[in-house]
């Protein structure tokens, strides 16, 4: 049996010939599946007691957690969560159907056997077997919904064998736009006409996911044997093993006692991350919010995650930093490769749900005070769709610390008090962070920076804004307030916006991030919307679906197309038809209207565009593959 590749689930590979002969007989043994037995194996072994238990006591943050999405990050399967259109739905991609159903409250998929995808053999059956199988569990409720299968007991019946592997079914749930797409389409990833191997919970999804879940990986027979204390994040992956705390608060004495000594006093036998060092405190979220891998995988592989919540994550944890030591840039030798692909150049994080990785890189965490727990809570928050505390709203973390440029801005931001130039997250921590089809905030803390080469940099924080305006531009302006050093510049780079160049001949990285933009309100406000249109409509018909979806939403937001219909998931021929359909919109939508900084735009005086110039750029484009694996 071959051995599983944990660093990514991707390249699993389960020995499977055997399991392909007299393969009728699964769908004889398929009905006698159901979910609850599917699931791994519930346990409180080390200590667990699992969040009903926390309910009786503290009832208050127990339904704020409740009714936050890290609870429903993983959820047993049930007619109150499923948010796929299981209505005997058939859908196909790259030569592959699936089908789709709901009998009474289970859900049913007919797909290509998982595990053909896997198998290494080059002698493998050349065309996948399917299986009919009922989904056991999904993931995530919040943007998208991920579902996944349990592979049946295959082969002839002495020789039936669960892997006990949780395999992803090839399609997720679009919750937003209410549709079905591929799994591999909904990240970030290099156009193929070639399906990707399924994902695999046991081997990466557990470890956050799911609360001290133990995969029980047996390597001889090459098979799972999953233990759970809890699907979803729950209180006791931050709070850590609650049962000698349960144990000793059973008593009504000890309650009472407690309730008079007040809040003060730290609890004993349980962790409280606001109450911790802010190291130890940022290292609670940082168990899942970085990027990185177990020291110890062999054991990882069998008991699963080895940090408990107030100890030092570094000391059961590897979190990559790009560039700092040998062994980091041993581990990811390539900034482009399928892990460095998380990294732009510079060694910044980028992507989403690894928070962690840039706040290392930040001095307001390694040489100040700065936890998760500065801007959001998990208890005490605004909403649930980013969890930033009630009494940290815009700018107010920022001005615990900078009380004076809180006070006044203009001379520090050089940008009028009330604009979105003067908001600190703006310039310190830009939306240059790729994730869930969206472009969020970088959590590495620093100062804009326009002085990167061009081909190797993040995008900066003022050409994110001033989108009409090129490097030169902001260059001058960051050396004549800052003092920051000028930079030799390409004469593209002191004529023609950024925006332009990173969209037109930028990496896919560059063209999401700044495609994100092209549709955010304050850079409307500050580079005009009236000739945008042109460059979205270009990225409609990208060769990375991500970049089109990006596209397609941001398009809508400028006059003209609010009703304009687009299909990021068309096919090629359909997707030049919705550009072209989308230029002849701008063009009608620009007529007459003249663009203040147009030549840098590559717009002449009447909004006619320069297609000599816009042709040559878009031949340099950079079309190095790029893989973002959130």
């Amino acid at each position: 049996m071959t051995e599983l590749n944990w660093r990514s689930s991707r390249n699993l590979k389960l020995n499977t010939r055997a399991s392909f002969l007299c393969f009728a007989l699964v769908f004889m043994f398929a009905n006698m599946i159901r979910a609850e037995t599917s699931l791994p194996e519930p346990t409180t072994e080390g200590g667990y007691t699992t969040s009903d238990t926390c309910r009786a006591c503290h009832p208050g943050p127990y339904g704020s957690w409740h009714n936050s999405f890290h609870r429903t990050m993983t959820q047993a399967i049930g007619p109150n969560v499923v948010l796929g259109d299981f209505d005997k739905t058939v859908l196909e991609a790259r030569g592959h159907s699936s089908r789709f159903e709901q009998r009474g409250d289970d859900y049913w998929v007919d797909i290509p056997d998982p595990a053909w995808f896997l198998d290494p053999d080059p002698n493998k059956v050349a065309t996948p077997p399917r299986i009919n199988v009922p989904v056991v569990m999904t993931t995530g409720s919040h943007h998208m919904q991920y579902y996944w299968v349990r592979r049946p007991k295959t082969g002839p019946v002495h020789e039936r064998h669960d892997h006990g592997a949780l395999m992803s079914v090839p399609w997720v749930w679009l919750i937003e736009d209410a549709r079905w797409i591929p799994v591999q389409d909904s990240f970030l990833t290099p156009p193929t006409k070639v399906p990707e191997a399924p994902l695999m919970w046991n081997t990466s999804c557990f470890s956050c996911h799911s609360v001290a879940t133990q995969p029980h990986y047996r390597s001889e027979e090459d098979e799972f044997k999953s233990q759970t204390v809890e699907l979803g994040i729950a209180c006791e992956a931050c709070h850590g093993p609650a049962d000698e705390h349960v144990a000793e608060f059973r008593s009504p004495l000890a309650r009472y006692s407690r309730y008079f000594i007040g809040d003060d006093e730290p609890v004993e036998h349980v962790v409280n991350p606001a109450r911790l060092s802010s190291a130890l405190s940022r290292d609670v979220c940082g168990q899942c919010h970085s990027f990185g891998e177990p020291l110890d995988l062999d054991a990882h592989k069998k008991t699963g995650v080895a940090f408990r919540p107030g100890n030092n994550l570094h000391e059961t944890n590897r979190v990559f930093q790009l560039h700092r030591t040998p062994a980091e840039v041993e581990t990811i030798p390539d900034p482009q490769d399928n892990l460095g692909g998380n990294f732009w150049p510079d060694g910044t994080i980028r992507v989403a749900g690894r928070e962690y990785n840039g706040l290392m890189e930040s001095k307001c965490a390694t040489q100040g005070a700065l936890t998760c727990l500065s801007c959001h809570s998990m208890h005490s928050y605004e909403d649930t769709d980013n969890q930033l505390r009630r009494d940290r709203q815009d700018d107010a973390t920022c001005a615990s610390c900078h009380p004076a440029i809180a006070k006044d801005p203009t001379p520090h931001t050089h940008h009028a008090p009330d604009s979105p130039g003067s908001r600190c997250m703006n310039c310190h921590m830009p939306r240059t962070t790729y994730g869930l089809f969206v472009a969020m905030r970088s959590h590495r803390i620093d100062s804009p920076n326009a002085s990167t080469p061009f081909e190797a940099g993040r995008p900066n924080a003022c050409n994110l804004c001033h989108l009409d305006q090129p490097l030169a531009w902001t260059i001058d302006r960051l050396h004549a307030w800052y003092d920051q050093p000028k930079a030799d510049l390409t004469k593209d780079e002191r004529t023609i916006a950024a925006s332009v160049l990173w969209a037109l001949k930028g990496d896919a990285a560059q063209r999401s991030v700044v495609g994100w933009h092209m549709g955010w309100e304050p850079a409307h406000r500050a580079s005009g919307d009236e000739w945008i249109g042109a460059y979205l409509s270009i990225l409609l018909a990208d060769p990375y679906m991500a970049v089109r979806k990006v596209a397609g939403r941001s398009i809508k937001t400028l006059p003209g197309f609010g009703d304009f219909e687009y299909d990021f998931y068309g096919a090629p021929s359909a997707l030049a038809g919705q550009r072209n359909e989308a230029i002849q919109r701008w063009l009608k939508a620009i007529a007459a209207k003249s663009t203040p900084n147009g030549k840098q735009v590559l717009l002449n005086s009447t909004g006619e565009m320069n297609q000599v110039e816009l042709n040559r750029i878009f031949k340099e484009r950079n079309n190095r593959a790029i893989r973002i694996s959130e």
